[in-house]
């Protein structure tokens, strides 16, 4: 990938990243007394306009999808090339995925739960169903989903098959690209995705043939290892200590032990992230910028709805600070 083709994108993306709320913002919102006062005080942020528009606080989810979607639009019309972008957006493509095949088998329309994000013609998606062929390779995937529920009347198959077809196109993505933090943070997602599915695979008594059905390929560790760790201590495997992500790993361990609930090993997960784009805070210009400012907005997201629905449903401000993510600026 030419770093060159970047230099404008970049200047550009760091005048936006000012507008990126900051850890003092977040502390200032969790002060807040209600859901309403929260929204008020997001008054002099990009979210004002969408505010404003609201016809009643409790409808916030639809400030933060149009912010999501403007963001990318954004950021595909910035970058030169898709591939920043797409590694970021991409798990959006295969949610809407998801939605089709599970539409075709409900006969329902499920519009509402579609994500507007990059290119996805719902539409056209439809009618593959309808003639029943495929002329590329997410038309074929869609068709194979739907086969292997109807071979296995399983929902929970689509899910698993179209994670593993995400997570393979990902890594392609980034291993194309030769940008090294795009492969770290392809390789590394994988890791997390699967250590987490191994510890929902023993919390359910399940054995390894279930394991190696949900596995994703292409992570750091070698799946062997993950059917040792079945009837092991998985915080203390050598195998993970050799990881980029091990702190976080064990810091998400040792909550999930606690409380026994994936919750905080999720907070971890999504810290170790803002930590790895941290690095391009360094980098003048180059892919790299464009897909840390999408991962950024990502976790912001992600944060302002943590406060939104701790402030819906009456929750305290140390409850609120105890969930939200790492800041990138």
């Amino acid at each position: 990938m030419d770093r060159n083709k970047f230099i404008q994108s970049s200047t550009r993306i760091r005048i936006q990243e000012k507008k990126l709320l900051k850890s003092e913002n977040f502390i200032r919102l969790a002060e807040q007394e209600s859901l309403e006062d929260t929204l008020r005080a997001l008054s002099d942020t990009v979210y004002n306009e969408y505010i404003n528009k609201l016809t009643s606080p409790t409808k916030y989810e639809q400030m933060l999808s149009k912010e999501l979607v403007n963001t990318y639009r954004m950021l595909y019309e910035l970058s030169p090339e898709s591939a920043p972008v797409d590694m970021v957006s991409l798990k959006y493509f295969y949610h809407n995925l998801k939605v089709l095949v599970k539409e075709e088998i409900e006969k329902e329309d499920f519009t509402h739960i579609y994500v507007d994000v990059g290119d996805f013609d719902i539409k056209g998606f439809r009618e593959v169903f309808q003639k029943e062929s495929s002329k590329d390779k997410y038309e074929e995937t869609l068709l194979k989903a739907k086969k292997l529920y109807e071979d296995t009347k399983n929902p929970q198959i689509i899910d698993v098959y179209l994670d593993k077809e995400y997570f393979k196109e990902l890594l392609e993505i980034a291993e194309k690209s030769e940008v090294d933090l795009f492969i770290r943070y392809a390789k590394n997602l994988i890791d997390f995705t699967n250590i987490r599915t191994l510890l929902r695979v023993k919390a359910e008594g399940e054995g390894s043939e279930y394991l190696s059905k949900v596995l994703i390929d292409g992570g750091n560790i070698a799946k062997d290892s993950y059917y040792y760790l079945l009837k092991a201590d998985v915080g203390e495997s050598e195998t993970l200590k050799k990881l980029e992500v091990y702190k976080y790993v064990k810091k998400g361990l040792e909550n999930y032990k606690e409380k026994g609930t994936l919750t905080d090993f999720e907070l971890e997960m999504d810290n170790f992230f803002v930590d790895l784009i941290k690095e391009v805070k360094y980098t003048t210009f180059g892919p790299e910028v464009i897909f840390a400012f999408a991962l950024a907005k990502e976790m912001e997201i992600k944060n302002l709805r943590i406060v939104l629905v701790a402030k819906l449903n009456g929750l305290d401000k140390e409850f609120i600070r105890g969930k939200l993510r790492d800041n990138y600026v």
